[in-house]
């Protein structure tokens, strides 16, 4: 499956006040510098390739402001809004990833080179691109797994079945693997449907097994990638506004 970047800016939306949902509060962060350059030493990360995995990623030395709610708890399964959009496409590239925590639904506070030493977030975040804190993406015990199921299909038998894996982003020689359009070949990376007359992804009906950074497992599901933060719709105007669906397993 093809993945295409998002060339659509987010049309300015008026900030809505959520009587009911939690604030974006945020965890605080680990942190600690990065390797700078290629070499046989583990960076915490997991990688020997820290010059590829910066050159890669593009890590920016500031704390992401998109907003992260929890709309709803209730069963066990929270309902998390997600603001990855960090102002459009082409503010992409100067712009730091949104870290996010799925046990308490909150953003952590973390540049991203700090968040390569981080093991306080489970998922990062920005426009399309999502990755675990695992392998070359963090130095927690994460990594995910897809489950070809709707969210509220997924036991903990599929976690069982399902093999979780690490991000690994480059191969033995710090050559980033194939993607198509040239960002990190991440877990996640199939998670939507592309629509090349429109521009617009559309979350599919899978579901994602994920290992947090202290290795607990959820189930993700991206219910909706054009979210309001009240939870309605921006009717796929603009798009990186995410609701995702977690639940632990």
């Amino acid at each position: 499956m093809n993945r295409f970047a998002l060339f659509f800016a987010p049309i300015l939306v008026a900030p809505l006040t959520l009587s009911s949902a939690c604030s974006s509060s945020t965890t605080p962060a680990a942190t600690g510098d990065a390797a700078a350059a290629d070499g046989p030493t583990d960076a915490g990360s997991g990688t020997q390739c820290t010059s590829a995995r910066d050159k890669l990623l593009g890590p920016i030395a500031q704390v992401a402001t998109g907003e992260v709610l929890v709309l709803s708890d209730s069963g066990g399964v929270k309902t998390i809004y997600v603001d990855a959009s960090v102002g459009g496409s082409m503010r992409a590239a100067s712009s730091p990833r949104v870290y996010v925590n799925l046990a308490e639904g909150k953003r952590v506070d973390v540049s991203d080179k700090a968040a390569f030493e981080s093991t306080e977030w489970d998922l990062a975040l920005k426009r399309t691109v999502i990755y675990t804190n695992s392998g070359e993406g963090g130095p927690g015990q994460g990594g995910a797994a897809r489950v070809n199921k709707p969210f509220a299909s997924v036991t903990a038998a599929d976690a069982d079945a399902a093999e979780i894996v690490p991000e690994q982003f480059f191969d033995e020689s710090c050559t980033a693997l194939p993607e198509p359009l040239g960002g990190p070949a991440t877990t996640f990376m199939d998670w939507y449907d592309y629509d090349q007359a429109t521009n617009i992804p559309t979350p599919r009906a899978v579901t994602y097994i994920v290992k947090g950074a202290d290795g607990t497992r959820y189930k993700v599901g991206i219910k909706a990638n054009d979210a309001l933060a009240d939870g309605g719709s921006r009717n796929m105007m603009a798009t990186a506004f995410y609701l995702l669906q977690v639940s632990a397993l």
